[in-house]
């Protein structure tokens, strides 16, 4: 195979429920830091772990929303539903390497699954195939023999949803996010005062 025109997409998967500020900032430290051509935004589709998120299509679409700042170098893509099964990593690889044979993969993850990551189907298979590019969490140390290279915020997905149900619009939420979620009445939420609380925000 000729390799002279190969390039390197990092793999950025989730369940993005919702998309927050600190998912837009894993990906512009990814773009800045490492050796990629550009990120693939990979919503899950069927939790391997048998979490229930938000319908996949709002999720696909606040995560288009969220990153749209990056232009062409970030695509959110559709590969989780295609791949269909049991929403496994290991198959969604399998399926990204027959569809594009001049690409090399990196998987960006976060140090928290590290610690979890027995629970993963055939993680040491995932890692040769896409090496992983480690984010830090808070409260949960890189393990051996990881490393990485930036920590980010401890904003979560499981803390907004807590604080759209209480009625509140968190900042810490894409300006663009917020509002699909208002105007969509996502997590609770309703449509009235959306251009107020979005102004005021």
């Amino acid at each position: 195979m000729n390799t002279a025109h190969r390039t390197t997409v990092a793999l950025y998967g989730g369940a993005f429920d919702p998309p927050h500020v600190a998912h837009v900032m894993s990906v512009a430290a990814v773009l800045s830091a490492y050796p990629v051509e550009a990120v693939w935004v990979l919503p899950v589709y069927l939790h391997p772990l048998g979490k229930a998120p938000t319908p996949w299509v709002e999720r696909l679409a606040l995560c288009r929303d969220a990153f749209a700042i990056f232009g062409d170098r970030v695509q959110v893509r559709e590969d989780e539903r295609l791949v269909g099964g049991a929403g496994r990593t290991l198959d969604l690889l399998h399926h990204l390497q027959r569809g594009h044979q001049t690409k090399d993969f990196r998987l960006v993850i976060g140090s928290d699954q590290l610690t979890i990551r027995h629970k993963w189907h055939r993680f040491d298979e995932i890692c040769r195939l896409a090496p992983p590019i480690v984010l830090g969490r808070p409260g949960h140390p890189v393990p051996p023999p990881f490393s990485a290279a930036i920590t980010m915020p401890q904003w979560s997905s499981t803390d907004a949803r807590a604080a759209l149900a209480r009625g509140e619009l968190p900042t810490w939420l894409p300006h663009a996010v917020r509002a699909r979620i208002q105007r969509q009445g996502l997590y609770g939420t309703t449509a009235r005062g959306a251009a107020a609380d979005l102004d005021d925000a």
